[in-house]
């Protein structure tokens, strides 16, 4: 059998074709902008769509095709009418409209309820939240709707045309009881929101049905898949407490996996989630920081123009200037604000201790360490209520920094390993497919398709020697708070 792994983000989409033997057989990815219009950026869902069903084409002309399997982006809905017609563009999780909305949601329950059913505190970026401004500020459209999908049950509808949606995207829609595991009628209703423009939650790796879509795709059949980052996970073999992936893309999001539903309210004012991973009776946390490779992007782009030396690349280049050992320079990295645990979205960024001695690969190298020692301290804030990472699997472009991941795991004091591929959700994907129809456990499936690379262990010394500018990290803040 062959497994069609698909993972669609915000800007690109990849697919990867998996036989039932673990091999790679084919990989292709695209991109796509945002839809700008009014000032306002949204998903150019046409375009998606275009591109997902272009790249099914691709592979299915030289390869059989035996299940398909999507991950994607949460929040984001696709508001469709009885005849299927997308009645508004879909917005971003970023887009601050909802904002109103969800502080009326936190009046109207109380903060300790609704974290204890969904994981979440109201919040712009959820679902309902966006949901209750349409149809606040577009009764006319809102009144036409018929169906609100997020991106992986939507395209698992436009293949198999039905509508199921898996736990973890479910839940981030801020309407779902996650202990349940079914859409709190309880808010929903309090909310004036029909429970019928959801599709029906069932759990990842469930078989949706045969794609009706595509006569090229004859008798394939629809895995149900999850969140990009609860693929992400699986896919790098994360199974139980303490185990965690670190994504370092864009941004830096650490999934870490534990037992049980967690219910304090602390955790959600934290900014901390609580939600169903894709193997039964876990949970897990997303654990974030705005910045990452978006940071050492920009110094690149911006402060050193590119430049490489005799080196083959720019990071080449900066990463053969920096020391063995701390840079010497503080930088805090909140330069798109600050996520968990501050939820201030104000919050600068800084560098502090330049001096001429300050070379660019210092400078680049203080970066690294600052995104280190942010999630030390954020996984570290995070262990008061039971979630606790022992080892972690980096997976995204700053996966492919031996340095940077070295730096990780003598900062943050565990082993970092890495993946044969970096594309760590097509991979949780394949996983779900094979234990679907292959007849495998999730045990069995990861051990076919989860093939590790390289293993970064903590230097104590060095850790030891990073350990008195951590402790003045952890004064950057508030130190610096007052200036904005």
């Amino acid at each position: 059998m062959n497994y069609l792994s698909i993972d669609v983000g915000t800007t690109a989409c990849k697919c990867q074709l998996f036989s039932d033997r673990g091999e790679i057989l084919e990989y292709i990815s695209g991109e796509y902008g945002f839809l700008k219009e009014e000032g306002e950026s949204y998903v150019d869902i046409e375009a998606v769509r275009e591109k997902v069903f272009s790249m099914i084409g691709a592979v299915a002309a030289g390869h059989r095709i035996d299940s398909i399997c999507f991950s994607s982006f949460g929040e984001t809905f696709v508001l469709l009418d009885k005849n299927d017609r997308v009645l508004f563009h879909p917005m971003i999780y970023t887009d601050k409209r909802g904002e109103e909305q969800a502080k009326e949601l936190l009046s109207r329950f109380g903060g300790e309820k609704i974290f204890k059913i969904t994981g979440t505190l109201p919040h712009a970026m959820y679902s309902i939240s966006k949901l209750l401004w349409l149809k606040e500020n577009r009764p006319e459209i809102y009144e036409k709707a018929d169906k609100a999908l997020l991106i992986c049950d939507y395209f698992g509808y436009l293949l198999t045309g039905r509508r199921v949606i898996d736990y973890s995207l479910a839940a981030r829609t801020g309407a779902f009881d996650i202990e349940n595991l079914c859409f709190s009628r309880e808010i929903l209703e309090g909310a004036g929101v029909s429970e019928k423009l959801f599709s029906a939650p069932k759990p990842a790796g469930t078989v949706v049905g045969e794609v009706c879509a595509l006569p090229e795709l004859r008798g394939c059949k629809l895995v149900l898949g999850s969140h990009d980052q609860i693929c992400t996970a699986l896919g790098a073999g994360v199974v139980g407490t303490g185990q965690a992936v670190d994504g370092l893309g864009t941004v830096e999001c650490i999934t870490a996996v534990y037992e049980g539903a967690k219910s304090d309210l602390r955790m959600g004012r934290e900014g901390y989630c609580c939600m169903p991973y894709a193997l039964p009776g876990l949970y897990c946390s997303l654990i974030v920081t705005y910045a990452c490779t978006s940071v050492t992007n920009w110094m690149k782009n911006q402060l050193f123009h590119n430049y490489k030396g005799k080196e083959k690349s720019v990071f080449a280049y900066l990463e053969k200037g920096m020391t063995d050992g701390p840079s010497g320079v503080l930088t805090l990295p909140y330069f798109s604000g600050s996520m968990i645990p501050y939820q201030d979205i104000h919050a600068k960024g800084a560098v502090v201790g330049l001096t001429t001695d300050v070379t660019d690969s210092l400078l680049f190298q203080s970066v690294m360490e600052s995104l280190a020692m942010e999630m030390r301290f954020e996984t570290a804030n995070a262990k008061k209520y039971g979630i606790g990472i022992k080892s972690a699997v980096a997976t995204g472009g700053g996966a492919n920094s031996d340095r940077w991941l070295q730096i990780k795991a003598d900062i943050q004091g565990i082993p970092y390993e890495t993946l044969r591929s970096s594309e760590g959700g097509l991979c949780g994907c394949a996983v779900l497919q094979a234990t679907a129809l292959g007849g495998l456990t999730a045990a069995e499936a990861i051990d076919l398709f989860v093939k590790k690379n390289k293993t970064f262990l903590p230097d104590k010394e060095k850790g030891k020697a990073y350990a008195p500018w951590y402790k003045k990290y952890l004064k950057l803040y508030k130190a610096l708070k007052n200036i904005r």
